[in-house]
């Protein structure tokens, strides 16, 4: 048995020598169930309008500061902020609170040490040869080739999906930061000169044709549901930034190494555009009811997104419709559970920004058509103690190996039907928040190596 199931698997399943082989291999492209449907360049299920967007300005950010007083006033703020999870909490360690304990707190802590050490940067490392100095031809590829090159690279270094696409000028105008959540002294800006470059007061992109290239970084659903008050989450939460930290310099470098130039982040928090909307746009997520966050059919929530900037031509891949957004308006798990109730109850998405504490919304661009959570509330919660409820309670938060998963996803993606029947099934199969000493069951459990299946995305080699 064991011996012709493995003849069976060699026999079907491509065997690539080098890069070259997979670059030249036409299923090397994403491959998705044929329930994901795609879409027209620049048409995701979220209605846009393009005319009335504003572009996105990370100083005003529900977790800065600055915004976070204009709303709720200095003292407030200061209260809220006098402890926080990045903090040890002595007394939840000593009484061995679940999700809280020694043990617990100490994985959290240290979780996020790498990125602390690994600094990254706007424009990479610059250690290797390049084209330029050794006297080589650059590389040379299709767009198509192209993608399918940078999708192995970037799987191999850590990734699980890859979406791409052209630049366009409505992207620069209306999707591009302004400034950073996490730099915000320094403007993006482009300017007529053939190589970008960090200055004192900017980060600059070349007016030239430019291609974006969108990843996903999956985190453990184990430890998210977790959820909240727990470091065991914020391992998880933080575990993204950790790997991406060490994931960009090499991307970087190897697209120099091949005579090209990849603009990256100057933190791990500071991505040329929002990382969600690069996701969507590329067919990577869609749109959910809580707007701080996009949900992949592959992956479902607990996924961390981040977007390369490059003069590398790539082939776009468009938007997706697999009824997640569809099922999102039916569907208000995410809002019952949220411990600050900032997610919208509303039956049907908006244009109009909300009113929040009494004032207007200067948090959210306008221009999309969708549900607008409080993420001052949200952020505030989170940095006190942590917490990730909406993205583990959310019906899409599955694990993936059991075929009835793919059967469910299916169904979602075509009828609305069952939906109520499937909002409740998740419980049926024990998924959803963990409660008591069940946060601790994380010690004991088998997992694969990074808290996620990294097979998910594999089509070849008997995986």
């Amino acid at each position: 048995g064991a011996g012709i199931g493995t003849a069976a698997a060699t026999a079907t399943a491509p065997m690539f020598h080098d890069l070259d082989e997979v670059i030249a291999s036409p299923s090397a492209a994403n491959e998705r169930p044929w329930w994901v449907k795609d879409r027209e360049l620049y048409q995701p299920t979220l209605e846009v309008d393009w005319d009335i967007m504003t572009p996105p300005d990370g100083r005003v950010s529900g977790q800065q500061t600055e915004t976070q007083i204009h709303y709720l006033g200095s003292e407030e703020v200061k209260r809220r902020l006098s402890s926080n999870i990045m903090s040890p909490n002595v007394e939840a360690a000593i009484n061995n609170t679940p999700g809280k304990t020694l043990r617990d707190q100490a994985l959290g802590l240290s979780s996020i040490v790498p990125m602390m050490i690994h600094g990254i940067s706007f424009m990479g490392p610059g250690l290797i040869p390049t084209p330029a100095t050794t006297g080589a031809p650059k590389w040379e590829g299709t767009p198509e080739e192209n993608s399918r090159m940078v999708r192995s690279v970037l799987t191999f270094l850590g990734a699980g999906m890859v979406g791409f696409g052209e630049i366009s000028s409505q992207e620069r105008e209306k999707i591009f930061y302004t400034y950073h959540k996490q730099v915000p002294n320094k403007r993006q800006v482009f300017e007529d000169v053939d190589v970008g470059y960090e200055g004192t007061d900017k980060y600059v992109f070349p007016d030239r044709k430019l291609y974006k290239i969108s990843m996903s970084l999956p985190m453990s659903r184990e430890m998210y549901r977790t959820s909240d008050r727990s470091s065991l989450q914020f391992a998880a939460n933080v575990s993204r930034y950790r790997h991406f930290s060490m994931l960009q310099p090499a991307f970087q470098e190897f697209i120099r190494g091949i005579g090209y130039h990849c603009y990256g982040y100057p933190v791990p928090q500071a991505g040329p555009m929002p990382a969600a909307v690069s996701a969507i746009l590329t067919g990577l997520a869609e749109s959910s009811r809580n707007s701080g966050y996009c949900i992949s059919p592959d992956y479902g929530p607990v996924s961390g997104f981040f977007t390369f900037v490059t003069d590398l031509p790539v082939e776009p891949t468009t938007p997706i419709d697999a009824g997640i957004w569809r099922f999102c308006q039916t569907c208000n798990k995410c809002a019952q559970n949220c411990p600050t109730q900032v997610i919208p109850y509303d039956k049907e998405p908006s244009w109009e920004l909300p009113t929040l504490y009494g004032k207007p919304d200067i948090i959210h661009p306008s221009g999309k058509r969708m549900f607008y959570a409080n993420h001052i509330e949200c952020w505030m919660y989170c940095f006190e103690g942590g917490c990730g409820t909406c993205m583990a309670t959310c019906t899409f938060n599955v694990n993936g190996a059991a075929m009835v998963h793919d059967v469910v996803k299916a169904t979602l993606a075509t009828t609305s039907m069952f939906n109520e029947f499937l909002w409740k099934a998740d419980k049926t199969f024990g998924y959803g928040v963990k409660s008591g000493e069940e946060k601790e069951d994380w010690w004991d459990l088998s997992l694969p190596s990074m808290g996620w299946d990294t097979t998910s995305f594999s089509k070849h080699g008997g995986y």
